[in-house]
């Protein structure tokens, strides 16, 4: 099969388009024709070096994917071949080799069918950004009806689903991100867009909270926003950090916590099987809406990691191996 291969970490030019070996199913697993797989900043952390693969290279990212089962390992009975499927779950494309390539093997335990309305690259969008959101919002955010949002990095793939998050959750959604990208998070449902720019930020909330501040800070930048976070707090404010986009070592001002009784959690677990299906179900209703920069033959995921470390990219970047017959 045709995969993108690393054999070091490094820059984005350490992908490689070449031959690799198809993989065979284990029990208990599946093999899958992938049609879509997203780009992450996850993978963009595995191929630097910043987070760690935990397996011997040469490697495979992606984390998510979609695809139509194709072989089924030993033991395998709920699932047959020519289901659409769909997968994301921590150990693909780290402990194991991902989604880059023609093929890929995963657990049967991981598998959720696609809704027939769905596409197999509306699907792919799906994964590790939006159950990010989903997990920090409502299991570490305690989401209710009636907050003020704030959402840090709102053009990235957790940063647009949160926001159709918040939206359908009747939230008044206050958007941080670049300036160009403001038309696009209006049609997603914010109703406030600041420049990430703006030196008055803090002060920019406080005035649209009509002086309240935030219920709820979804941060996903950390070192550069924590603190500023902290003071667009309301009175016991949450502030959840899924993500560390600027770097891992914050500095804050804890007496700016006390004084507000707000509490900052972190966000990281695995999204419970049911939640994503009732995700893949609000997607094929249209409730939400997948968010795609673009659609890039395999062979271009260099390119597309450029263009998310560039910051260029809205929503996600999804890697189709064969593009005439992803559908």
């Amino acid at each position: 099969m045709k995969a993108i291969v690393m054999h070091e970490t490094g820059g984005a030019e350490v992908l490689h388009y070449e031959t690799f070996p198809t993989p065979i199913p284990m029990a208990n697993e599946v093999l899958v024709k992938v049609h879509a797989a997203t780009v992450n900043h996850t993978d963009i952390f595995h191929r630097s070096g910043q987070f760690f693969i935990q397996k011997s290279l040469p490697h495979i990212l992606g984390m998510d994917v979609a695809g139509e089962i194709v072989e089924l390992g030993a033991g395998v009975t709920d699932w047959q071949i020519g289901d659409r499927i769909v997968a994301t779950f921590e150990a693909l494309g780290r402990e194991r080799n991902g989604a880059y390539a023609e093929y890929t093997t995963l657990p049967v335990k991981q598998l959720h069918d696609i809704p027939d309305q769905l596409s197999y690259i509306g699907a792919a969008s799906i994964g590790l950004a939006f159950t990010t959101a989903w997990i920090a919002l409502f299991y570490n955010g305690a989401i209710a009806p009636v907050e003020r949002i704030v959402i840090h990095a709102a053009s990235s793939g957790v940063g647009t689903s949160a926001i159709q998050i918040a939206r359908w959750q009747n939230a008044q959604v206050i958007a941080i991100s670049d300036k160009n990208k403001t038309e696009q998070l209006y049609q997603l449902g914010a109703d406030f867009i600041l420049d990430r720019h703006s030196p008055d930020l803090v002060e920019q909330v406080i005035k649209i909270t009509e002086g309240q501040g935030a219920t709820l800070i979804l941060d996903l930048v950390g070192r550069t926003t924590l603190r500023s976070s902290i003071s667009m707090l309301a009175k016991k404010g949450r502030i959840v950090c899924a993500g560390t986009l600027s770097g891992d070592v914050a500095e804050i001002n804890v007496m700016d916590l006390l004084m507000k009784n707000a509490s900052i959690h972190g966000s990281f677990a695995l999204i419970q099987p049911q939640d994503f299906d009732q995700i893949l179900q609000h997607f094929a209703q249209g409730i939400f809406q997948p968010v795609i920069d673009s659609v890039l033959p395999l062979q271009e995921a260099s390119f597309a990691h450029e263009r998310i470390e560039a910051k260029q990219a809205f929503g996600k970047i999804i890697l189709v191996p064969n593009p005439e017959h992803h559908g």
